[in-house]
């Protein structure tokens, strides 16, 4: 089991898109009433470094690399409700299952 989890946020600049993410998936943790998960930004440029300190990658962008975590690609949270809500659960999921 895995005390606290780290999720890291990626899109092109590492600041609007990726923030928006951010607070969405924030919002449906709090709902979820999970508890010890943090949310960090990044940018693309960034990842390489950036995920040695993450359980699970979540970006809007295409990534060419392949990662020593989960990565699940979120872009529906921009596109419409019944994207975001498909996203979010898999994110949700896969807290779940880091933290069992």
């Amino acid at each position: 089991m895995k005390e606290k989890v780290t999720i890291l946020c990626c899109c092109g600049a590492g600041i609007c898109t990726s923030n928006y993410l951010r607070e969405e998936i924030e919002d449906r943790i709090k709902q979820e009433g999970l508890k010890n998960v943090k949310v960090v930004l990044c940018r693309v440029n960034d990842v390489d470094e950036a995920i040695n300190n993450a359980d699970l990658l979540v970006t809007t962008v295409e990534m060419k690399s392949d990662y020593p975590v989960p990565m699940i690609r979120a872009l529906g949270i921009m596109l419409d409700d019944k994207a975001a809500k498909k996203a979010l659960d898999e994110i949700i999921a896969e807290v779940r299952k880091i933290q069992q």
